[in-house]
């Protein structure tokens, strides 16, 4: 599995996330919603100043698709965590975070799955949270 080395991989699956979860396909939508819903590794991001939630066992995988996350077992489960370990830093959770991350899964879905999860917060090169702009998303 070719894991994410550095910052740049996770920004560039993160733009590719964002860009699935705004598909006009329901499919690639649909499976981009599942995945941010039942991922217990989450990745915290900034889209035009509002907190977004991606996971991160898509994320943490080099340009990942959809389809490589069909065969993840334990053992490629963890090699992600390590990588997104190793390029963020250590993942944590808290009370906050969590209502937060609640309130997010809300406006995909009504009824949020029950997952203990980890997260991560990435920082752009000058240390402030990650805030993908519409030029990075190709919005006009």
């Amino acid at each position: 599995m070719n894991v994410v080395k550095k910052r740049a991989d996770i920004i560039e699956n993160l733009i590719t996330f964002e860009k699935l979860l705004r598909s006009k396909k329901a499919a690639e939508r649909d499976a981009a919603v599942e995945l941010v819903l039942k991922d217990p590794m989450v990745i915290i991001y900034k889209v035009l100043g509002e907190n977004h939630f991606g996971p991160a066992s898509y994320i943490g995988v080099k340009k990942a698709g959809l389809d490589d996350l069909k065969d993840q077992d334990a053992d490629s489960i963890k090699e992600i965590k390590k990588a997104v370990n190793d390029v963020v830093g250590t993942g944590f959770t808290n009370d906050t975070t969590v209502e937060k991350y609640s309130e997010y899964a809300k406006t995909l879905t009504k009824k949020v799955p029950a997952v203990e999860r980890t997260y991560w917060r990435v920082k752009d090169e000058r240390g402030k949270n990650l805030n993908l702009t519409e030029k990075d998303l190709g919005i006009k």
